[in-house]
């Protein structure tokens, strides 16, 4: 029987092929890359809060950026190479309010051992996960809105950028990504089924250009109802 106000999660795990490829990809990463547009818009819109939880980090290109504003920031990432790349360039950058830490979103007692540690700490917070959520399956996204939901409390938010089934027939400069195209409006109604309104909802180009890739992408703010 579940504790109330907490939430039940999937059981599936990540697969040690998913884990094997990320770790390779961030292994050969020599410098994180400039901050994200998207990073940009949400400290604007959020340069009141002080806290932000990156969920699928990378390689820590927005957790620092945030970090450089004063921010404290916590990113998260099932790859253990992008973890301890993460780590170290905020050494080097001498950033001493963000730290790093693994988590699989697909592994359900991971998500809950989470939750638990860290629902007190991070209430209110700013949970920010970019181009996340297309490189997920259905499983995992469910984790990833309940974890949200139990995390983010009455004054936080959770905003997502992630690739739309618009997308799908675009030039690819990472072709070997795994990727799910993120119908919004679905999303927006499974979130509402574990307690998230959508607040703010925008998509199209020019939002993600990367080289000859012009994502078209869906960016979503959403609050606890």
């Amino acid at each position: 029987m579940e504790a109330k106000g907490q939430i039940a999660f999937g059981r599936k795990k990540l697969s040690e092929t998913t884990a094997d490829y990320w770790n390779g990809y961030y292994s050969q990463k020599e410098l994180p890359a400039p901050p994200s547009q998207f990073a940009a818009f949400v400290v604007s819109e959020f340069a009141h809060k002080r806290r932000f939880v990156d969920i699928g980090c990378g390689d820590g290109r927005d957790s620092l950026f945030f970090a450089h504003y004063g921010m404290k920031v916590l990113g998260l990432d099932g790859s253990s190479s992008a973890i301890s790349f993460c780590q170290n360039a905020a050494k080097e950058r001498e950033l001493t309010h963000v730290s790093f830490e693994t988590l699989q979103i697909d592994d359900a007692a991971a998500c809950v051992a989470f939750a638990d540690k860290n629902r007190d700490a991070w209430a209110g917070a700013i949970l920010y996960a970019r181009f996340f959520l297309h490189a997920i399956d259905e499983t995992a996204e469910l984790n990833f809105l309940k974890l949200a939901a139990d995390l983010i409390g009455e004054k936080g938010n959770l905003c997502l950028e992630f690739r739309t089934p618009r997308d799908e027939f675009q030039t690819k400069v990472t072709s070997a990504h795994f990727r799910r195209y993120v119908d919004p409006l679905a999303l927006i109604n499974t979130a509402r089924g574990v307690g998230l309104d959508c607040r703010y909802l925008t998509e199209g180009f020019g939002f993600a250009k990367y080289k000859s890739d012009d994502a078209y992408v869906a960016r979503l703010i959403f609050e606890k109802v």
